[in-house]
């Protein structure tokens, strides 16, 4: 009779592996993530009964605040570098998307200065951005 313990052999589990998937997991739902790019800047923008479609398409975003100060992708312009501006950013395809932001404050003199520089430029595809009304009716 055997009265020896048998000797048992350590079983070691490499988690080395698991920590690499893990890791490629975790790049993979960073690159995957969509960010949404709310603009910083506080506009009080008109209503709109009508609904917009949700798309992800390259867009540019012309701002114009209630002082009437005109903003390319948020960034600051001026009458002058308006024209440069654009072109910079939609790299002078005239199929990009433009969505002009005007607060409700603004004069319109302002907007269709913007919309002239647009059509200098042969961009077509411009919208206009509003705010759902209110349910009670308030706006």
């Amino acid at each position: 009779m055997n009265l020896r313990r048998k000797k048992r052999p350590d079983y070691l589990v490499d988690i080395a592996p698991l920590i690499d998937v893990v890791f490629l997991m975790l790049i993979f739902f960073m690159v995957s993530t969509s960010f949404n790019s709310a603009s910083n800047l506080k506009l009080n923008l008109p209503s709109s009964h009508a609904t917009a479609r949700q798309t992800e398409v390259k867009q540019v975003t012309i701002s114009i605040n209630a002082k009437g100060k005109l903003f390319v992708q948020d960034e600051a312009v001026t009458d002058a570098e308006l024209r440069a501006r654009i072109l910079n950013a939609t790299h002078g395809d005239p199929n990009i998307r433009i969505v002009l932001r005007a607060d409700a404050n603004s004069r319109n003199k302002r907007m269709v200065y913007v919309l002239d520089t647009l059509r200098g430029l042969n961009m077509s595809k411009i919208g206009i951005a509003t705010v759902a009304p209110d349910t009670q009716g308030n706006q």
